[in-house]
């Protein structure tokens, strides 16, 4: 389903001017979430599937033994150890949705030492701890446990691979909290794009009408970045994408691109962060069985178009 030419038909036949869907629909970004069932019913979507959602879209697994490639080991740590195993997402199983390059086919296993890739504090380090691998079409594979497999727990509760759980997808749509607010509660770079913007509130109505908005993802691919709720420069949610804008700002300060006051740092801030979004897409971000914890991988969009998975970087978050 084309998703975002769904969205400007149907902001046109209400009425909307195609060029403010057009400017709007750059700021939508449509993603997969993946969950399990309660009951029979996708825990994720109390309020009912979006209008054409097949109810049992399976698309993947939480937990159970990894199907990896024959004779390739077990993803293991910077300390030689097994890397305890996430889920595995059916790429040919998934819906597809505009701006996500996945493949058409293969499957992605996602490997997480949640505790030990947030504790090095050090991004560099953190790789360490973290893996998603690709498992192309045809692959030769079998399901086994590593032979180093340790007998305790990692977190209480959780152990090195989880009970086995089927996941089903839906389409959500996701959008930037600040299209919902007032004119008098926006930044000067908020301000600007709301210009061309005048019923952004009207429109995020009717996009919540169209994908009726969901709890949590146990899985969620594409979209934006989860946060724990920190704020930076006044109105900005802390994620990786912010961290990324704030590192290329300040290398080109230190180029000899300087800031004038703190006004127009901000605005530049903005600036460099919606850029980075355009480069940057999270690939796969995952709750982790304490809920304490939050699992996060991020690509660049020319990565994953070309399959480079190996490019993928984890940001763990803490939620406490």
């Amino acid at each position: 389903m084309d998703h975002y030419g769904r969205f400007q038909r149907a902001a046109i036949e209400e009425g909307f001017s195609p060029d403010e869907a057009e400017k709007f629909a750059a700021l939508l970004r449509f993603s997969i979430w993946a969950n399990e069932k309660y009951n029979g019913e996708i825990v994720a979507h109390p309020r009912g599937l979006p209008p054409g959602q097949p109810a049992d879209l399976l698309v993947g697994r939480r937990g159970g033994s990894p199907r990896l490639p024959v004779g390739m080991p077990w993803p293991t740590d910077s300390d030689g150890d097994p890397l305890p195993f996430v889920g595995s997402i059916d790429c040919a199983a998934l819906p597809r949705v505009g701006g996500l390059p996945l493949p058409a086919d293969g499957s992605l296993l996602v490997f997480l030492h949640h505790e030990e890739a947030f504790d090095t504090f050090d991004r560099d380090l953190e790789q360490g701890y973290a893996r998603i691998v690709y498992v192309p079409a045809g692959t030769d594979t079998v399901a086994e446990a590593p032979v180093d497999q340790p007998e305790h727990v990692f977190v209480t509760g959780s152990e090195f691979i989880g009970p086995e759980q089927d996941l089903f997808a839906v389409v959500h749509a996701d959008l930037p909290e600040w299209l919902g607010e007032e004119d008098a509660g926006l930044s000067s770079f908020q301000k600007r794009l709301a210009r061309d913007l005048p019923h952004r509130r009207e429109l995020c109505a009717m996009v919540d009408r169209l994908w009726p908005a969901g709890n949590s993802a146990t899985f969620q691919l594409g979209g934006y970045s989860w946060n724990t709720g920190g704020i930076s420069w006044g109105h900005l949610y802390d994620d990786p994408e912010l961290t990324l804008a704030e590192e290329n700002l300040k290398a080109r300060q230190q180029a000899g691109d300087t800031v004038v006051d703190r006004e127009r740092k901000y605005f530049l801030v903005e600036e460099e962060l919606q850029r980075v979004r355009r480069e940057w897409i999270p690939l796969v971000q995952c709750e982790t069985r304490d809920d304490v914890y939050f699992g996060r991988f991020l690509i660049r969009v020319d990565d994953l178009t070309a399959r480079r998975f190996d490019r993928a970087v984890s940001w763990t978050g803490f939620t406490e």
